[in-house]
């Protein structure tokens, strides 16, 4: 009975996911800057609903925003990745920890072959570790979610524990992209500084900077807006608790625009500097740092829930970055790196 149950389960899910409603549409109303909603006009391509867009050149920002302005609440994804890699940057700089420290150490991993993983191998996507849980029961949870347009990072702190201890290390010292790796490390400095990952990211970073619309929702009260898949599916949000420091976060084109900001001005050096070689590219504590034309380089982190996408990248010889937040889950790589590169 159990299995017929799990299978129809399976089967309605399905069902709902092939009813894909018609394509998006960029919103007809806009706000901000007149020359970045041209730039959008002529450059934005695919299913779009809500976008918000910030340029910042040296310390002046423009914005432009569809549906919305730059104080919409967006799901930023693997951007948390970023500004957990912030948090390493900063643990290390107090001397709280070393990049070379084992998780093992912080958390109680109970002797498992991710025990002896460095913090370093975590933020640089070179433990070994895969990029979700392989368990039988969490891995059909998070497929049935995915088919539902739900959330398939429902796991508390201690089932992300429960996860990491099972989860193999096979592939450690060579880049495999984990959302496990980046929450671990994230719940790991969380349990050093006696804080919940939230509240550390907000006493860290936000409340320093004067990022006072970002969050990490522990409930539906604090979730941004439900977006949409790229077929046009409402999508449910992600509302995280273990997983957060991987993928829970909500911001805003302002706020993002503020950590842009930062960056430019020549802080938080420890994580965006490059330390291993992540596929074609570098990476530092999470921030990864592509070629661009005239032996410049982008520093850049994006993200991608069930139905948001987000971008910010920063050119440090222009003095120049971009966020790109769009409520719709379709990639908005390619326009936001044209941004950053437009004159």
């Amino acid at each position: 009975m159990k299995l017929i149950a799990v299978l129809l389960a399976v089967a309605l899910a399905a069902g709902g996911w092939l009813i894909r409603p018609g394509a998006l549409h960029l919103a007809e109303s806009s706000t901000g800057d007149a020359e970045l909603q041209r730039f959008i006009d002529d450059n934005y391509e695919g299913p779009g609903h809500r976008l918000s867009v910030a340029v910042v050149e040296d310390t002046t920002t423009r914005y432009a925003g569809r549906g919305t302005d730059e104080h919409g609440s967006f799901e930023i994804g693997s951007i948390s990745k970023a500004l957990t890699g912030i948090l390493l940057g900063e643990a290390v700089r107090r001397g709280e920890v070393k990049l070379d420290q084992q998780v093992g150490s912080l958390l109680p991993l109970d002797g498992s072959d991710v025990a002896t993983v460095t913090l370093e191998e975590l933020a640089t996507h070179q433990s070994g570790l895969p990029n979700t849980t392989g368990k039988p029961l969490p891995a059909a949870r998070a497929m049935l979610a995915n088919l539902s347009a739900g959330n398939p990072y429902p796991f508390s702190v201690d089932q992300l524990l429960d996860q990491a201890r099972s989860a193999g290390t096979d592939g450690r010292g060579k880049s495999t992209y984990s959302n496990l790796g980046g929450a671990l490390l994230g719940q790991a400095l969380a349990k050093q500084a006696g804080k919940s990952y939230p509240d550390l990211l907000q006493e860290r970073v936000f409340q320093p900077l004067g990022m006072r619309e970002s969050r990490t929702p522990t409930s539906d009260d604090g979730a941004a807006p439900e977006g949409y898949g790229s077929g046009g599916r409402r999508q449910g949000t992600w509302v995280q608790t273990g997983y957060a420091p991987a993928g829970g976060v909500v911001s805003t084109a302002a706020d993002l625009a503020v950590l842009a900001k930062a960056l430019i001005s020549g802080k938080y050096v420890e994580a965006l500097a490059p330390r291993r070689d992540f596929d074609e590219d570098r990476i530092g504590l999470f921030w990864i740092t592509t070629p661009l034309p005239n032996d410049r380089s982008m520093i850049w982190h994006n993200g991608g829930t069930g139905g948001y996408r987000s971008f910010i990248g920063v050119d440090l010889e222009r003095r120049r970055a971009v966020v790109v937040l769009s409520d719709v889950a379709a990639d908005a790589d390619d326009f936001a790196t044209k941004l950053l590169e437009a004159s």
